[in-house]
């Protein structure tokens, strides 16, 4: 059972982090003009929501 709460706690971390992807830039960021802050942003999300899908999919074969 501890297997699949893992899993589900890692499935909210990826909707969390692409509703902060969304919701960040255009209230708390949305005073920066440079583009490169977004696009940081986004690769460090876009990043961590990899590394939370192996981990969601590393046991997948077993």
């Amino acid at each position: 059972m501890k297997h699949n709460k893992s899993k589900v706690v890692w499935g909210v971390l990826i909707v969390f982090l692409i509703l902060l992807a969304y919701v960040l830039p255009y209230t708390v960021l949305s005073g920066v003009q440079a583009w490169y802050g977004s696009f940081l942003l986004w690769g460090i999300i876009g990043l961590l929501i990899i590394i939370a899908n192996f981990m969601v999919t590393k046991d997948w074969g077993k």
